[in-house]
């Protein structure tokens, strides 16, 4: 476990100073019931990518939100659109923000329990019962989490059986995809993950995106145009995806299904 407490001064600026707002206003309304923030994804993996990379965070409280509390943190997630998405408030240019979850602190150890939790993103902000954190960001949490605020917690890491349910799940979306028409941002982002995915299954490396992508290049894979291509437009920014467009699809079209066959070999 490589956890760490993250200082936001040492953050890139426009990371920086969403968090600095978003939590901000998070203290108010939560007040005592704040129990630890954790910082994962991108940001603690070093590959944060202005005008792509969101924020992904972890909140844990003492105790379940409540609806009250749910309306008033909706609101403040759709001011962030606003004010960051919208209004590129602190140089701000990803199409995303800060994507949440706000779990009990029971869920930060047992992820089998179902407990009232509050989720929020870029679409409407949700209540749910369960346990939101997918398999991969909580295996990022458990080996990589930054703690912004709080006592620093220990997750438990998934089991291998999550992991794999949730890449099958990826997996068949994409096969769903071959004959549809999906957005430049969804081709792109499914490159990246699929990169990401071959070296965490072949490999047993848990890496950060754009890693996944220089290593398959490098490494001469059969799909290196593919993710050339992404990695290009990852390091350009999502405002720039749609001029892509049909060289992400001719690439898709190229490559998806035989990347994803390689991943289901690796993972049996």
């Amino acid at each position: 476990m490589v956890q760490m407490h993250v200082d936001l001064n040492t953050l890139p600026v426009d990371g920086a100073s969403l968090l600095q707002w978003w939590l901000d206003r998070v203290r108010l309304v939560l007040g005592g019931k704040l129990r630890t923030v954790y910082v994962h994804g991108s940001l603690v993996l070093d590959d944060f990518c202005p005008g792509w990379s969101d924020v992904d965070v972890c909140v844990v409280v003492n105790a379940p939100v409540s609806e009250g509390e749910a309306s008033v943190l909706g609101t403040i997630h759709d001011e962030m659109g606003e004010r960051f998405l919208r209004g590129h408030a602190a140089g701000w240019r990803s199409g995303q923000a800060i994507e949440a979850c706000y779990i009990p602190e029971p869920l930060v150890r047992d992820s089998g329990r179902q407990m009232p939790c509050y989720v929020a993103g870029d679409q409407a902000g949700r209540l749910c019962i369960g346990h939101p954190l997918p398999p991969f960001d909580r295996e990022v949490l458990a080996r990589f989490g930054g703690c912004l605020m709080g006592p620093s917690l220990a997750f438990s890491r998934p089991t291998r059986a999550a992991l794999v349910e949730q890449t099958a799940r990826m997996l068949a979306e994409i096969r769903a995809q071959v004959s549809g028409s999906p957005s430049a941002i969804w081709l792109c982002g499914i490159q990246h993950w699929l990169a990401r995915s071959l070296v965490f299954w072949r490999d047993g490396d848990l890496v950060a995106k754009s890693a996944a992508l220089r290593r398959e290049v490098a490494q001469g894979s059969p799909f290196a145009a593919a993710f050339e291509l992404a990695l290009r437009i990852r390091e350009e920014g999502s405002a720039v995806a749609n001029q892509y467009r049909e060289a992400l699809r001719r690439q898709f079209d190229a490559c998806a299904l035989a990347c994803v066959a390689e991943i289901e070999r690796a993972m049996r």
